[in-house]
């Protein structure tokens, strides 16, 4: 599939205290008070850490896709879970579904307690131009803080950046000390205009990081060295993969074919598939080049390519995926029993006794706990309710 298709087209197939406060993703400057830290560590320096991704639905969302998203925290019991884009997809056709079809898939980390946060992918905003829905990423933002466990800041008031996030995990016996960072990024929809009027069919059409974004995790960052004496490690996420997610996969950015992967997959220790091209976003943001650089950040681990489940280390950066959680868009082998096989969540191990704190990763997948492969799509009956403390715009 040439990596410029609109691919939103083709889609439609087939115990921790947490509180819902802005002040824990914001960046002390010097001097501030320390910032809010509703995360932290367990008494045993433990925390664990689910990535969801492409739950991307209507609200009448796959009963199945609710299942495993429970069924992996049953397990797992995480002391964080996250989204990470396309929350939603274009089926909404009122305001109101837009929400529900959120609250559908943030419900079942919200009715267990579990601290949570979401990002925006490329799909999130589909309703506005399939329906005229008027609801924005803003819009969800404002919305999704009002769960008692959910930790998404304020959208900030510009086009990009909507989830923007940086989160402070406190040592579990150091009073107010940050022992680990989550980062989280918008990384944009669609670039619809900025081609000078230029021919761009070689050009993807989603959107890419922005320099300010970069530069407002550099600073983040720095502050938060300077507030605690010491770079803070971290993970980021966000949706749509880095250029680096394709040039790792192959050995490098001028390198193509199964012979440059064989090579790669022993340099980079990669592991996990790729069954679909890196659909990444119009201009190589940089965001690798910034994070390599810092050097806190030990991880980037993104979604949108839903049945790529590959990660590896790239020149000092874990780049990862986490495959597609959802069961109503595409999968691998559309129409056929295996569609569905790589419906997955990713895990993250920490502790804060390790020099390192961020200790392994692994991909939990929905076959594996015995969840209905069928490739027929299974809608629930009717939208879950929101919770009592939860209101429609």
């Amino acid at each position: 599939m040439p990596n410029n298709l609109p691919r939103r087209r083709i889609l439609q197939g087939g115990g921790l205290l947490a509180v819902g406060s802005a002040l824990s993703s914001i960046a002390p400057s010097a001097g501030a008070t320390p910032p809010s830290m509703p995360l932290r560590f367990a008494q045993d320096g433990r925390f664990k850490i689910v990535q969801f991704n492409d739950t991307q639905d209507d609200h009448l969302t796959d009963r199945r896709t609710i299942e495993f998203m429970g069924r992996v925290l049953d397990q797992e019991k995480p002391n964080f879970a996250l989204i990470n884009g396309d929350v939603i997809t274009g089926g909404p056709k009122t305001p109101e579904q837009v929400y529900q079809a959120i609250n559908n898939v943030v419900l079942p980390m919200e009715t267990r307690g579990i601290p949570w946060a979401i990002t925006f992918g490329n799909h999130d905003e589909d309703s506005n131009e399939d329906a005229g829905t008027g609801v924005y990423e803003r819009h969800m933002a404002d919305f999704v803080r009002q769960y008692k466990h959910n930790l998404n800041p304020e959208a900030p008031d510009r086009e990009y950046g909507h989830s923007d996030a940086q989160l402070l995990v406190a040592s579990s016996g150091h009073g107010n000390r940050a022992a680990f960072a989550i980062w989280l990024l918008d990384s944009g929809n669609y670039l619809s205009g900025g081609f000078s009027g230029q021919k761009h069919e070689d050009v993807p059409d989603y959107d890419y990081i922005r320099p300010a974004q970069i530069e407002w995790y550099l600073e983040a960052s720095k502050a938060a060295e300077k507030r605690y004496g010491r770079k803070i490690p971290g993970l980021m996420y966000f949706h749509i993969p880095t250029y680096e997610h394709r040039d790792m996969w192959f050995g490098g950015p001028a390198n193509d074919g199964p012979i440059k992967h064989k090579a790669a997959e022993a340099n980079h220790q990669i592991d996990g598939v790729k069954h679909e091209d890196v659909y990444y976003g119009s201009f190589n943001s940089g965001i690798y080049g910034a994070v390599r650089d810092r050097g806190d950040v030990l991880g980037i681990y993104c979604g949108h390519d839903h049945i790529n489940s590959f990660k590896g280390n790239y020149f000092g950066v874990e780049l990862g995926y986490c495959p597609g959680t959802g069961f109503a868009p595409y999968g691998l082998h559309d129409g056929t029993w295996q569609q569905n096989t790589l419906r997955g969540a990713r895990v993250f191990e920490l502790n804060e006794n390790t020099e390192r704190v961020y200790e392994s990763t692994r991909v939990v997948f929905a076959k594996d706990l015995g969840v209905d492969m069928n490739p027929k799509k299974q809608p629930v009956d009717s939208p879950a309710e929101l919770p009592e403390y939860v209101k429609l715009p």
